[in-house]
């Protein structure tokens, strides 16, 4: 793990700077109760500078009743889906997500990707509410020859993405979405610079976030397929779990004052 300045992380950023925060939620902002209330408390003081959005792999609505039972602050954007999917909670009409969603070429083919994906090793993931409309998922045994196997069958198709986490999970995505596509998409929308954005995970499936040059937030509970990759002068490591690690790395960052 790469040790950081307390200069070089804060980078010409203060508690004045308007910001979007972009954060994973399970093992993120979630599983520390500790955390989850200081995180609350910690939304609720904040004024228009603070924009906060949601980046899972959980549904839509998964996350709105995590808003609804109080157990999560009501963000002004989630990202579903693994990214591929955004609400803007403050316009009925979502325009925002239905732009981003128009990105995805006509040539997008789940049934395809599912039939060239399944193979040894690899299975097709079930959905409890059906497939997500830009996401095919697949279990995978974990080996890497079985992974790399699985790449090579869809390597005809172009425009995708394909990212592993949890020694679990595949996951196949149009090109222009995902976790990583959706923080940019949302950071041109909202007109901020790269600076003023910073992203928070916790394992694999966040990668793509922690790819793309923007100021990292990594909790000590985070999983070292993350870990691993997120070793660049810009990304913090911190020692606090979940959501008490997201505030110190804001912190750190130098977004706010202090998280205590």
């Amino acid at each position: 793990m790469r040790k950081h300045t307390m200069k070089t992380l804060q980078s010409q950023t203060s508690p004045s700077t308007r910001f979007l925060l972009a954060s994973d939620i399970d093992g993120t902002l979630l599983s520390d109760p500790a955390g989850e209330t200081l995180f609350r408390e910690f939304a609720v003081r904040q004024d228009e500078r603070f924009i906060l959005a949601y980046i899972t792999g959980r549904y839509r609505w998964s996350v709105l009743d995590l808003i609804e039972q109080g157990r999560l602050p009501r963000p002004h954007f989630i990202c579903s889906d693994v990214g591929t999917d955004i609400l803007d909670l403050d316009d009925p009409d979502n325009r925002l997500g239905e732009a981003y969603a128009a990105q995805v070429a006509p040539g997008w083919n789940l049934d395809e990707i599912y039939r060239l994906g399944i193979g040894e090793g690899v299975t097709r993931q079930e959905f409890d509410e059906g497939p997500p409309r830009f996401q095919a998922g697949f279990y995978w045994d974990a080996r890497p020859e079985t992974f790399l196997a699985f790449k090579q069958r869809l390597s005809t198709l172009n425009g995708i993405y394909i990212q592993a986490s949890y020694d679990t999970y595949i996951d196949v995505l149009p090109g222009p979405l995902g976790k990583g596509q959706a923080v940019g998409f949302l950071q041109k929308q909202l007109g901020l610079s790269h600076g003023q954005v910073v992203v928070a995970g916790d394992a694999g499936n966040d990668r793509q976030m922690f790819e793309v040059g923007y100021k990292g937030i990594v909790p000590v509970n985070a999983l070292d397929e993350l870990k691993a990759l997120a070793c660049e002068a810009w990304h913090y490591h911190s020692p606090y779990p979940a959501a008490r690690g997201v505030l110190d790395g804001l912190s750190q960052f130098g977004f706010i004052e202090s998280f205590a």
